[in-house]
């Protein structure tokens, strides 16, 4: 049995462990709930310690444990090892902002944490903590100016909110606070470290920015339910496999769980906060419409089979199983071919319009929707089981 002092010695050298004992930290009489993505994690956020990564994005659902690793847990340890270090924790609001230095100082201050790290100490005005070695926790906000700042790692956490994402103009003031003012407040832009953490919400936000350009990142990114088979191979040899179409968590948050969640948020919703996949949506202020927008909406023209496509049954097609019948889904069920065959129907119609303004839409000839209108309804939708997989 390992001794007092053996653990000790794992929490003040071994990240994942020190993860852990800050939760408990934090959650007295809370149980966490052990899941392979919080391994994977740690992991990550250890190497960014190590400086064997140093530009780093974080997509996954929400309440993954991925705030409290890279903004609350990390800066702590860190900062526990060598309080020299200096570090900048930005957050998309103020508040937000408050409560992740409110969990630091609560930490820092904590008998088991000063035990571990008797030499950190954290004091000074809100938004600058220092520690008498010169070492400093900065918070910050996005779109805030950081002048005058430096840091040995930067961490953004959630930099835009849900209800701002479809707002053009706020994404670009993102973008270009971002580009204007993160990177170059790094003490060292060779040996410094950039953290992104966020839930994917726009196809155009900050992680779909930096994915595009030029600078290298590393790219932690894990779906609710996985649409490929994922292999992770951690620093300690051990290695994980998550099969297409099993859960993240099926223990905490299992698909039949997952499934409801779409249901009630909105499958474009859910393509962006727990798959990080969000997609074009043509008619952005409707979450729940149809993957092509409503007719009276985009088109402008009546057609009654035009919302028998809904997102919830392409996201179920996707994600929840081929063919199954699902509460969201029309009286008759929408098979890949039929969606495929619609798809083609609306990119022919676009072009038809191109020559003729009075085109109406509709299946070209000799073509008609559904294929067999007189066919029988599914049996009723049945989850798939959460050791099944998903083709």
């Amino acid at each position: 049995m390992a001794t007092a002092e053996q653990i000790a010695a794992l929490y003040r050298t071994h990240f994942p462990a020190f993860l852990r004992f800050a939760f408990h930290e934090l959650h007295p009489g809370q149980r966490l709930v052990e899941a392979t993505h919080i391994d994977i994690l740690a992991d990550h956020l250890d190497r960014i310690a190590r400086g064997e990564i140093t530009r780093l994005i974080i997509n996954m659902p929400p309440r993954s444990l991925k705030s409290f690793s890279a903004s609350i847990a990390l800066p702590t340890w860190l900062l526990g090892k060598d309080p020299t270090r200096q570090i900048m924790s930005v957050a998309g609001t103020r508040e937000l902002a408050a409560d992740f230095e409110t969990a630091t100082r609560t930490l820092v201050a904590a008998p088991r944490c000063r035990a571990l790290f008797p030499h950190l100490k954290l004091e000074g005005r809100p938004g600058d903590l220092r520690s008498p070695h010169g070492g400093r926790r900065i918070a910050a906000t996005v779109g805030g100016t950081l002048i005058g700042r430096g840091a040995d790692l930067i961490v953004v956490d959630d930099p835009i909110a849900p209800a701002h994402v479809h707002d053009t103009r706020r994404r670009k003031a993102v973008k270009t606070w971002f580009d204007a003012e993160v990177i170059q407040r790094l003490n060292n832009k060779e040996t410094g470290a950039v953290i992104v953490v966020m839930q994917r919400l726009h196809v155009d936000d900050l992680a779909g920015h930096l994915l595009g350009g030029e600078q290298p990142w590393v790219h932690l990114n894990m779906p609710a339910i996985a649409t490929s088979e994922e292999k992770w191979a951690l620093s300690n040899g051990r290695a994980y496999v998550r099969e297409k179409g099993h859960a993240l968590a099926p223990h905490i948050e299992g698909r039949q769980q997952l499934f409801d969640r779409m249901l009630d948020i909105g499958a474009y919703n859910f393509g962006a906060q727990y798959q990080q996949a969000p997609f074009e949506h043509m008619n952005e202020d409707e979450a729940r419409g149809g993957c092509f927008g409503g007719p009276d909406d985009e088109w402008g023209f009546p057609a009654k089979w035009f919302g028998m496509v809904p997102e919830s049954v392409i996201m179920a097609y996707e994600l929840f199983g081929v063919g199954k019948h699902h509460p969201a889904a029309p009286a008759r069920e929408i098979t890949a071919e039929e969606f495929e065959r619609y798809s083609r129907w609306c990119e022919d119609y676009q072009r038809r319009l191109q020559d003729d303004p009075a085109a109406e839409f509709g299946p070209p000839a000799g073509e008609t929707w559904p294929p067999d209108p007189d066919a029988p309804p599914p049996a009723p939708w049945v989850p798939p089981d959460e050791e099944e997989e998903v083709e």
